[in-house]
């Protein structure tokens, strides 16, 4: 009698292809209209995967000829330009994960606007290609990208921090006394319109004057009177995310260091009025903080914007809302933005080398890409050969992977829904750290076939599974100088959804959901 190990064609698969011989893009800086052009080009070419869209046409706001970009050397009102990624075909998908990425809420802070351009088309072009990257296809076929290149375009395009003379990283209702200081600027008015109409669970605005990657708290209302930043209650897994992307961003070409992490507070200095905060904490924090940090905003500039703009739901802004300072300089020489050889497929597959570099370019993209990849666990297959030796008692090896996202702490379960299989490992359960390792988790174990006297067991189907608990540590949080301020459980979308199976929250159609515990497809055991 005869055995046959048959993995069927259920099974999902990622696997990194060989490299290829793609030419290296050698990347530099786009003008505030050249960006707009090249988003509609990547629009026209790549239409099943992204919608490019004027956030003032989208969301009725006004344009005003004060507030001036040039565009095919012409004079026009500015407009906030957002591209879209996601598969198309796949929705309506309420709970896929959104994420938004911001570059230059400063304007003369150079480096996210170029990162972004080239996120938006590395993605894409994988997307669309039948030999594309298969990490990428699965990001944009699970994840709904916003992203934000210009996001303070007046700026931008005249290269000063501020629209005419406000800072919009001043400008959102967070910690600030006179509710006519928020929403002054069309920068600030376009991505509340954004962040009013998604559920973002994570977001990333990029900066320059510094290099680190930070998170909240950042504003003065969290600042001891030791001069340390108060830890948010959401501290350990921000801190978690923010090393892994540092990691796997890989070194700055000049130091040969990576990005130092923190709070904005400790790292940077803190501001009122900032994003960060206003992202993370605008659906909650003023039910446990006193007083209350978030207000309606009544600007009286460009004629007003109505204050119900400015009332948020409990759902919209739960978000990990992570400052990049990306370059000391806020306008680096160009020989420091680098090129594509770190964000070739065999690059992406793993960190980098201690020896590599990464120019400002790559290595922010990369841990963009990172970050898109840990919005939501997921668990696939991938089949490798196997052998098989006959006998009484027939054993079969299988090395399988398993794909899990670069998560930080798993809990692995193997589940094979029949008598005759016997796992041969320690026990059912594997208990794995990530740590700086790879995406891919590759455990090898044995699947034994066991021929009892009576034929009837053979032939036979059956099905197997994985179940495993992503990260449940991210609900624990510190003590002594580390108890979170407010003293509350976490409060993200990003942390519950996969440590508290009672969360659930919606806006606009969008749901986060919250689940302990991830299953993998169904691989299907056949032996004849």
């Amino acid at each position: 009698m005869s055995a046959i190990l048959a993995i069927g064609i259920v099974v999902a698969c990622i696997s990194i292809p060989p490299p290829s011989s793609a030419t290296v893009t050698i990347y530099g800086e786009r003008s505030y209209g050249e960006i707009v052009d090249y988003l509609l080009e990547l629009e026209t070419k790549y239409q099943d995967y992204s919608e490019v869209f004027s956030v003032q046409d989208k969301y009725g706001l006004p344009k005003y000829s004060e507030v001036n970009c040039t565009r095919n050397n012409e004079t026009v009102p500015c407009e906030q330009y957002v591209i879209k990624i996601t598969d198309e075909e796949t929705l309506p998908d309420p709970e896929r994960p959104e994420l938004i990425f911001s570059g230059s809420v400063h304007g003369n802070e150079r480096v996210g606007p170029q990162v972004l351009v080239a996120l938006a088309e590395l993605l894409l072009s994988h997307a669309s290609r039948t030999d594309g990257n298969p990490w990428l296809q699965h990001l944009v076929k699970t994840r709904t990208i916003v992203i934000v290149p210009t996001a303070n375009a007046y700026g931008y395009n005249h290269n000063v921090r501020r629209e005419l003379g406000v800072d919009p990283n001043r400008d959102f209702p967070y910690n600030l006394g006179d509710t006519k200081e928020c929403m002054e600027t069309t920068a600030a008015r376009a991505l509340n319109e954004l962040w009013r109409d998604h559920l973002f669970q994570l977001g990333i605005t990029f900066h320059a004057g510094r290099e680190c990657i930070t998170y909240e708290w950042g504003a003065k209302n969290h600042v001891k009177e030791s001069g340390k930043s108060d830890k948010s209650p959401d501290n350990l897994s921000q801190q978690q995310l923010s090393r892994v992307m540092s990691r796997f961003g890989g070194k700055f070409e000049d130091s040969a260091q990576y990005y130092p992490d923190g709070t904005m507070n400790d790292v940077v200095y803190a501001v009122d009025g900032g994003m960060e905060d206003w992202g993370y904490a605008a659906s909650w924090e003023n039910e446990y903080t006193t007083p209350k940090p978030i207000k309606e905003c009544n600007p009286s500039s460009f004629g007003g914007y109505p204050a119900e703009k400015t009332r948020y739901n409990n759902a919209t802004h739960r978000a990990f809302n992570v400052l990049i300072e990306a370059s000391n300089s806020k306008q680096p020489n160009a020989t420091t933005w680098g090129d594509s050889s770190t964000l070739s497929d065999e690059a992406l597959s793993d960190y980098l080398p201690e020896a590599e570099m990464a120019g400002h370019v790559p290595r922010n993209t990369r841990l963009s890409l990172l970050y898109i990849d840990l919005v939501q666990p997921y668990v696939l297959w991938k089949t490798h050969p196997y052998n098989c030796s006959n006998g009484l008692n027939i054993v079969c090896s299988c090395s399988r992977e398993v794909y899990v996202g670069r998560e930080q702490t798993l809990i692995v379960s193997f589940h094979f829904q029949t008598q005759i299989l016997v796992i041969p490992s320690r026990n059912s359960t594997l208990r794995l750290r990530m740590g700086n390792t790879s995406r891919v988790i590759r455990p090898n174990f044995q699947l034994r076939l066991v021929h009892y006297d009576s034929p009837r067991y053979l032939p036979f189907e059956r099905d197997s599974f994985v179940h495993i608990a992503f990260d449940q540590d991210w609900a624990t949080q510190g003590t002594g100088e580390d108890i979170p301020v407010p003293k509350v459980k976490p409060q993200t979308h990003i942390v519950n959804a996969r440590t508290n199976d009672d969360w659930l929250y919606s806006n606009n159609g969008r749901v986060v959901r919250g689940q302990t515990v991830w299953t993998s497809q169904t691989v299907k055991i056949v032996v004849t």
